[in-house]
């Protein structure tokens, strides 16, 4: 699927940079986000970003590099699930601390009405699900996380 997006002259087929998101191909996606940044906002046929696609992958320095290059860390897919909820129905602590460090926000209900947390519920290992409680905050950079 190719298409036009922003004022690009060629086009971009969204294809490559969904791939390289969930992969982990940082050098390609720096390339196209810096040739077109509104990439980092287009969705796929269900609503997914770049970003979702690399905490699909569980590719931390790719969700790193996309928020740094200024990806929207809340936004929504076609069924109201965020980056967080995404990376908390995968179990992905990591992905989670990560993203709660950059200020994803843990009240955003998808279309059913689940938080986040309820998606941490869903995991058997809920060592991460604390990382998820509370109302709404956030993790700051260099806090720590006691999951005893």
């Amino acid at each position: 699927m190719s298409v036009s997006v922003g004022d690009s002259a060629e086009e971009i087929d969204l294809t490559v940079v969904y791939h390289a998101a969930a992969n982990g191909d940082v050098n390609t996606l720096t390339e196209v986000i810096r040739e077109d940044p509104s990439i980092l906002e287009c969705c796929d046929s269900e609503g997914c970003t770049p970003l979702m696609h690399a905490v699909s992958g569980r590719q931390v320095d790719t969700v790193k590099l996309l928020l740094k290059m200024g990806a929207n860390i809340n936004t929504q897919d076609a069924c109201g699930r965020t980056s967080l909820s995404v990376a908390n129905y995968l179990g992905w602590l990591e992905g989670c601390v990560s993203l709660l460090r950059n200020g994803a926000k843990q009240n955003i209900p998808d279309k059913n009405g689940r938080l986040p947390l309820h998606a941490a519920t869903a995991e058997p290992d809920v060592r991460y699900a604390p990382t998820c409680r509370g109302g709404g905050g956030s993790l700051s950079e260099g806090q720590d996380i006691n999951f005893t």
